[in-house]
C-alpha cells in the first residue's frame, strides 16, 4: 500500500493538483488497490463508494487518512474481475476516471447508484437477514466504532457513508467484510470536534438513521380506507 501513496502524492505534486489517482492491482490477494488524493470533505468517500457501485466494483476494504494541510488520502481495495494484472489495471482506471468526474463534478451519482439498487433487487428478495447496528465506545479509545451488519446488496457503502454525513460524524476509518450473502461494515467516527459520541440519545439517532439507510424507509402496510 505504501508504494501506491507514495506515487499518488508524488503524481499530485508534480501536477500541481489537489485530486490524484493510482492503481495497483494485487494478484495474490484477488484485489485491486486505489488510492485517491483529494481535498477532504465529509462525503468523499461516499462519493468514492458510488463510483465504485456504478462501475460494478464490490469495495472489500477502505482505509482513510487526513493530511495536516487539508488533505484527504482515501485507499479502497475492490475485488478483482480479470486474473490478468494488465487487465485489471485498465479496469481500476476506469473506475478512478469515474471517481474523478464524480469529485470534479462531471458526473452526478444518485440517479446511477438508484438504477443499480434497481437492477438487483429481485435478486435481494430472496434472502432474509436482519440488519442491526451497534454503536461501541469501548473498542476504541479514540473513536466511536459503529458496526452494521445485515443482507448485502449494491451501493450499501454509499448509503451508510452518506447517512453517517448525514449525521455530521467524520469516518476516520471503514472495513468492509462479506460473509455469503451478509455484509459487515465497521467505521470509527467522531463528531465535527473529533470527539467521540458519547450521547445515548445520539447514538439511538445513528442507529435509527443507519437502519433505514439500510433498508429504506419502512413501508406503510395499513390498508387506506375505502372512498
Amino acid at each position: 500500500m505504501l508504494d501506491s501513496v507514495i506515487q499518488t502524492i508524488r503524481a499530485a505534486t508534480r501536477d500541481r493538483k489537489h485530486l490524484a489517482t493510482s492503481v495497483r492491482p494485487h494478484q495474490f490477494e484477488g484485489v485491486t488497490e486505489i488510492t485517491v488524493l483529494a481535498d477532504d470533505h465529509p462525503r468523499l468517500l461516499s462519493a468514492i463508494a458510488g463510483a465504485c457501485a456504478v462501475a460494478g466494483a464490490n469495495i472489500v476494504d477502505a482505509q482513510i487518512y487526513t493530511t495536516t494541510d487539508g488533505l484527504a488520502l482515501d485507499t479502497i481495495f475492490v475485488g478483482r474481475e480479470f486474473p490478468d494484472d494488465a487487465d485489471e489495471r485498465r479496469r481500476g482506471q476506469r473506475i478512478t476516471a469515474l471517481i474523478e468526474k464524480t469529485l470534479t463534478g462531471a458526473e452526478r451519482l444518485p440517479e446511477q447508484v438508484e438504477q443499480k439498487k434497481g437492477a438487483a433487487k429481485g435478486r435481494l428478495k430472496a434472502f432474509q437477514i436482519p440488519t442491526d447496528v451497534i454503536v461501541n465506545n469501548a473498542w476504541s479509545d479514540r473513536f466511536t466504532v459503529v458496526e452494521v451488519s445485515g443482507l448485502d446488496r449494491p451501493a450499501l457503502l454509499y448509503d451508510l457513508t452518506r447517512a453517517l454525513s448525514d449525521l455530521n460524524l467524520n469516518i476516520a476509518s471503514a472495513h468492509v467484510a462479506t460473509f455469503g450473502e451478509r455484509a459487515v461494515d465497521v467505521f470509527y467516527v467522531t463528531d465535527l470536534f473529533g470527539h467521540k459520541v458519547e450521547n445515548r440519545s445520539r447514538e439511538k439517532t445513528i442507529r435509527e438513521h443507519l437502519i433505514r439507510a439500510f433498508d429504506g424507509p419502512p413501508r406503510d402496510t395499513a390498508r387506506k380506507p375505502a372512498a
